[in-house]
């Protein structure tokens, strides 16, 4: 029981102990990588890199849902994880390594999401040229897809106009665990 003393009015107000924190995905905590099983069994098959995480009440608009570019946010979040998990740059800005622009970014809405939902996020290459790829991405919660996205990215050298090949071993691992398919 919390006690606060107030003014000569009332002389105590009791309120309730707050309730026990139970354990759940926070943004300050490093997030979890889930299996290809794992992403299935949260509704995103065929999907290799994803991880759980929870709605934030900042992350609410005027509807009381989240707002459509938060999931622009959390597509970034994960893009940049992703990129450095697959190898595409390590974000030094050495000469030796590429930038990575996002040229096209789309999103779909497809279901409203509230405060402390618990949610999957996830994230693959879905076709690699020479110098660009496009990846997708999707939010699921309750085995519902709540939301997919797709973009277009370009690699560059540090001069920021020329292209540039991603890394063999990027390619590769894209190839081998996401099932990007090579074009052009």
């Amino acid at each position: 029981m919390v006690e606060l003393l107030l003014p000569k009015q009332v002389t105590r107000v009791r309120f309730p102990s707050p309730a026990p924190i139970t354990e759940s995905p926070t943004m300050d905590d490093p997030h979890t990588l889930l299996t290809k099983d794992q992403l299935a069994a949260a509704g995103l098959p065929g999907f290799a890199y994803g991880y759980q995480d929870k709605v934030r009440f900042y992350e609410l608009d005027a509807l009381n849902h989240v707002n459509n570019t938060v999931f622009l946010k959390w597509f970034e979040t994960i893009r940049v994880d992703y990129a450095l998990a697959r190898g595409l740059t390590t974000y030094s800005h050495a000469d030796d390594d590429p930038q990575l622009v996002v040229r096209h970014l789309s999103a779909d809405f497809l279901a409203p999401m509230y405060q402390n939902e618990i949610y999957t996020l996830a994230a693959r290459t879905r076709s690699i040229k020479a110098s660009s790829l496009i990846m997708d991405y999707a939010v699921a919660s309750g085995g519902q897809i709540k939301g997919t996205g797709d973009c277009v990215i370009i690699s560059l050298e540090q001069d920021g106009k020329t292209r540039r090949p991603h890394f063999p071993d990027a390619v590769r691992a894209m190839v081998d665990l996401d099932g990007a398919e090579l074009t052009g």
